[in-house]
């Protein structure tokens, strides 16, 4: 119906329904092959939306040429990229126009035009980059626009007010809400750094996210839980891109079971076993609320969610409780310590490197290494992350490093996570 309506849309969805395969299909199939301008511009409020995107783009088509531009990453091999005209553009706001204005960009035949969680590129302040990028755009015959949540104002400089909406925010089994148990976890005296120690470590041994209002929160909940002997990882806007991406692959690939973010995990994070969600501050909005416990419940899967509060506290109307958190005896308290670690290997994208490649190299000089011990391969431009057991981690550092991936020396090493905490 997309396909062949040439309409303008508005889709809703619930968070982990499948959206970017929703607007991609009627995407690609309106892009004719062989292609020589930049058709597709989709604009992503974060880097890891960005690249979320690009890769399911890349599976979905891989004979069409897609790239991802996005602060943090490097903007030569952006540029570099940009110059053999991809069909279709991924990027954030900023780095998009930062690109239209250096003229590595070009918008003549742009026809149409993703704006991917709409609502959260108006809440984070990106209203006049977008409205810039929107009004380079001469030649655009379709706007898709998409959100978890409802958009309540389309600015003017969108240039339609007509829509066609595909609303299933509401359609019943779909959202993950059906599939959530909430818990309300009672802090006596406002300690809530002992009582989160003490519910983390009543949890299963199963992904979980914790979620503060504030970075410097982030920071000391991150900290404290170290000092105790948890295995955490930290996710906040002020990491660098390299670190974004290195905890993000641990957390993916089993080498974290725990991570302490800021709303920014909220949106762009698709892991399919996030088991637990952990509001260690109220959410302050209902919109917040459903992007953090997006993050567990995905496609058809159920999760849990623990909404931490003092005696001060009041819930607000938007936060369903099923009930009490109930603590137990905890006569055998989870280690949250993961059975996984995480290797870095100097090669990447940019070196031509294949998720087979590695697989290949892997293997073929691990002999006591089995396919299915490798919990994650993520490649990035110029290096490569990958999960395997724990307790064979340094053997197979040692074991491969002698040898060449696709005829070059790369460097190899157990990865750790340290994170630089900021002032």
């Amino acid at each position: 119906m997309w396909h062949e309506s040439k309409k303008n849309i508005v889709l809703y969805s619930p968070t982990g329904t499948g959206k970017t395969i929703a607007f991609a299909m009627p995407i690609v199939l309106d892009i004719d092959d062989p292609c020589v301008n930049t058709k597709v511009l989709i604009i992503e409020p974060t880097r890891e939306l960005a690249l979320q995107v690009t890769e399911v783009l890349k599976k979905l088509v891989p004979s069409i040429k897609t790239t991802p531009c996005y602060g943090g990453h490097n903007s030569q091999d952006e540029k570099q990229s940009l110059t053999a005209t991809p069909t279709i553009v991924v990027g954030t706001p900023g780095r998009l126009l930062d690109h239209l204005k250096r003229g590595n960009l070009h918008p003549q035949a742009v026809t149409t035009l993703v704006l991917d969680e709409f609502d959260k590129s108006l809440e984070l302040g990106f209203i006049d980059d977008v409205r810039l990028i929107i009004e380079s755009l001469p030649l655009t015959v379709r706007t898709i626009m998409t959100s978890a949540t409802e958009i309540k104002h389309v600015p003017d400089f969108i240039g339609t007010s007509q829509f066609y909406t595909v609303d299933f925010l509401h359609q019943e089994g779909l959202s993950p809400m059906a599939r959530i148990n909430t818990w309300q976890v009672n802090c006596p005296n406002n300690n809530r750094l002992l009582c989160l120690e003490k519910l983390l470590l009543s949890l299963p041994d199963e992904k979980t996210i914790i979620f503060t209002n504030q970075r410097d929160t982030a920071q000391l909940v991150h900290q404290q839980l170290t000092k105790k002997g948890v295995v955490a990882g930290l996710y906040i806007g002020t990491l660098e891109q390299t670190e974004r991406e290195k905890v993000l692959s641990m957390f993916r690939n089993g080498s974290l079971l725990v991570l302490v973010s800021t709303d920014l995990a909220g949106r762009g994070i698709d892991i399919s076993d996030i088991k637990h969600i952990i509001h260690y501050e109220l959410p302050l909005t209902s919109e917040i609320l459903v992007h953090r416990n997006g993050r567990t419940a995905r496609v058809d899967a159920t999760g849990e969610v623990y909404v931490i509060t003092s005696d001060e506290d009041k819930l607000a109307p938007f936060i369903n409780i099923n009930g009490k958190y109930n603590f137990g005896l905890l006569e055998t308290p989870k280690t949250k310590k993961p059975f996984c670690a995480t290797i870095y290997i100097s090669a990447g994208k940019k070196d031509k490197i294949s998720r087979g490649d590695i697989v290949g190299y892997i293997l073929h000089n691990c002999e006591s290494l089995a396919k299915n011990d490798i919990t994650g391969i993520d490649i990035y431009d110029h290096y490569t992350l990958v999960g395997v057991p724990k307790e064979k981690a340094e053997d197979i550092v040692k074991t491969i490093s002698p040898f060449k991936l696709k005829k070059q020396k790369v460097k190899s090493r157990v990865v750790s996570f340290r994170p630089k905490y900021v002032k």
